[in-house]
């Protein structure tokens, strides 16, 4: 008995239909490209000491209207550890995924390409690619310099060990940093026989701002094919209140609509919520005279529907606590819905 035949195309037009058979989404390119910029998925961590903690965080932000989740990425090589920072992204916010080079297990030219694998709103794949060359002749001890989390206003020291193993004639002449809050010195401790230890100070000074800070200070060399060794650094200063989110999405909204939010505000010690106001948006927001370490507010938003703002529409929390002075601030970022009969008037 004959089977009767398809054409084959009816066949494959049938399977897409049914999701059997996944095309390469040609859109997904458009909202990637959106997402992240062709020239920031390239990483070159340059030459860094042997066990040196070195990383670099790739931004990712999410141009669509559902939220943009992250199910897993890969490297291509044992050389570089790849983290999701942010597993979910909300529409309009950033996430990052983290490259970690792997200093102290791997030495000589290295790279890695990293495979970011989403599957909602839509299946698509990103990849990323680090470079670096480790050298083994000098090693940092420990790898980085980090600080943690410290008080706004207070100061601390911390010190790093480096080893070279080499030229007897090799030595550092210079350790500088991008910031005026941070404060470099060294020193050598040793030189015999070609081995060669140096004691760096890196000093957080007490005008350090409020954050999360994550740099580089470089160290200069004589060594022609070292000339600079990266020494990253790592400081949360953390403010008498720290406020999340700092920054409010509200999405698409419609003129007069109102939309609730949370806000969470922590402090090192008990205070009180006074007041919350806005600039360029409505707010209703009961506090409470108690004072406490945490407070959660819930925040009835309407922005002003006349606001016009060069990046677009956006308005300010300020809120009044006994703790600061100054208010807290957090910034309100939206769109406006525009109505189906305004588009079809657009039209015409």
């Amino acid at each position: 008995m004959r089977c009767p035949s398809f054409p084959v195309y009816s066949i494959v037009f049938f399977l897409i239909a049914c999701g059997m058979v996944c095309p390469t989404p040609v859109a997904a390119q458009g909202w990637l490209d959106q997402a992240i910029a062709p020239s920031e998925r390239v990483h070159d961590f340059g030459t860094v000491a042997r066990a040196a903690n070195t990383e670099h965080r790739f931004l990712i932000k999410n141009p669509l209207d559902r939220p943009l989740h992250i199910r897993s990425v890969r490297a291509s090589c044992g050389c570089t550890t790849p983290i999701v920072e942010t597993e979910w992204i909300q529409p309009g916010e950033v996430g990052s995924i983290l490259a970690r080079f792997n200093t102290g297990t791997f030495t000589g030219k290295r790279g890695a390409t990293l495979t970011v694998v989403f599957d909602q709103p839509s299946y698509a794949e990103l990849q990323l690619r680090v470079s670096g060359y480790i050298r083994s002749d000098v090693v940092l001890f420990p790898g980085e310099a980090n600080f943690g989390t410290i008080p706004e206003g207070e100061a601390r020291t911390l010190h790093v060990q480096l080893d070279y193993a080499g030229r007897n004639d090799w030595e550092v002449v210079d350790f500088q940093s991008p910031v005026e809050f941070i404060r470099t010195g060294f020193e050598e401790v040793q030189r015999t026989n070609g081995r060669i230890k140096y004691r760096l100070h890196i000093e957080l000074l007490s005008t350090a701002p409020a954050g999360l800070h994550q740099l580089h200070l470089l160290l200069h060399t004589n060594d022609r094919n070292l000339k600079t060794i990266p020494l990253r650094v790592i400081a949360r200063v953390e403010a008498p209140i720290e406020i999340s989110p700092k920054l409010l999405t509200l999405g698409k909204i419609k003129p007069g609509e109102t939309v609730s939010q949370r806000l969470v505000l922590k402090g090192r010690t008990d205070f009180r919520v006074l007041s919350v106001e806005g600039r360029n948006v409505k707010v209703e927001c009961p506090v409470t005279e108690v004072a406490k370490k945490v407070h959660l507010l819930r925040v009835e938003l309407r922005p002003d529907p006349h606001v016009v703002h060069e990046d677009g529409p956006r308005g300010e929390l300020l809120i009044h606590t006994d703790a600061l002075d100054d208010p807290v601030k957090v910034d309100v970022v939206f769109e406006w819905e525009v109505a189906s009969t305004e588009i079809a008037a657009d039209d015409r």
